[in-house]
């Protein structure tokens, strides 16, 4: 059994330091060394040390997201436009015959251009983190909507101004999130290896900030956790299974031990 911790699954979560947990009193690095704790409660003692914290590569520069709408509306040749971008980070555990197999943390940045011309509409989306990369999203939605017919349902944009939280960095998640969650699944593997059972799973948290602007002025911002687990046990001649599952906004609500009772009170039914 072995956990491989692969630097380049963490680099992307600290991008730019646009991520709020990676700043000056809290650097990436230091980010890192928390990760590997959190991962080393998961292991057995006699393998914990040959795991250490991952180091990371130097950061890389991203635009920050309002830059990017603002950026593909002045760069838009037509009347109107919209622009949607989504920052998104996540961080993922999984699990398999009572010992952790992989891990990962990442960050996607996708945008979406709505340009709009003499009653017709056409968007065009993709992955951007670059001023560069969305002027060519932006010429591609500019030259579609020429071609495109007038919608029969067409009316007028939404007008407004900025939004309070407008200029707010990217809300964002990290492997932290599942700090006392690990310690506790780490002591249910051991627990369903002396019980003869064993454990499948998985976590998965998101957050997604997504900024939308208009040419009619209109700013807004708007956060999103979203979180789900799931946990399949079985008995250890894999004749009896059961499973348990759910969905939260940040794990503060899941306990791994109540998850592992109640898989194991399940087993039993069917026994």
């Amino acid at each position: 059994r072995r956990l491989a911790l692969l630097d380049h699954l963490f680099q992307h979560l600290f991008e730019a330091g646009q991520l709020p947990r990676a700043t000056a009193e809290r650097p990436p690095v230091a980010l890192a060394q928390q990760t590997g704790r959190v991962i080393a409660d998961l292991l057995p003692p006699e393998q914990r040390r040959q795991h250490p914290a991952p180091t990371l590569d130097p950061v890389r520069a991203v635009d920050l997201p309002q830059h990017l709408v603002d950026h593909a509306l002045e760069t838009s040749a037509s009347p109107e436009c919209v622009v949607i971008v989504q920052d998104e980070t996540h961080a993922n555990l999984r699990w398999a015959n009572n010992t952790l197999t992989t891990n990962g943390v990442g960050h996607d940045i996708g945008v979406t251009v709505i340009a709009f011309r003499d009653g017709a509409t056409a968007s065009v989306s993709g992955t951007a983190a670059s001023t560069e990369q969305v002027t060519a999203l932006v010429g591609a939605a500019d030259a579609a909507v020429r071609r495109a017919e007038p919608a029969e349902d067409r009316n007028d944009l939404v007008t407004g101004d900025a939004a309070a939280d407008w200029d707010d960095a990217p809300a964002a998640t990290s492997i932290e999130v599942y700090d006392a969650f690990a310690k506790a699944l780490g002591e249910e593997f051991e627990r369903a290896e002396a019980e003869q059972r064993v454990l499948y799973g998985f976590v998965n948290h998101e957050v997604s900030t997504t900024y939308l602007g208009s040419s009619t002025g209109l700013r807004l911002r708007h956060v999103q956790p979203t979180g789900h687990y799931g946990c399949t046990g079985k008995t250890a001649d894999l004749s009896t299974s059961a499973w348990v599952g759910g969905a939260t906004r940040d794990f503060t609500d899941v306990d791994a031990h109540a998850m592992a009772d109640t898989l194991t009170t399940r087993l039993g039914w069917a026994t």
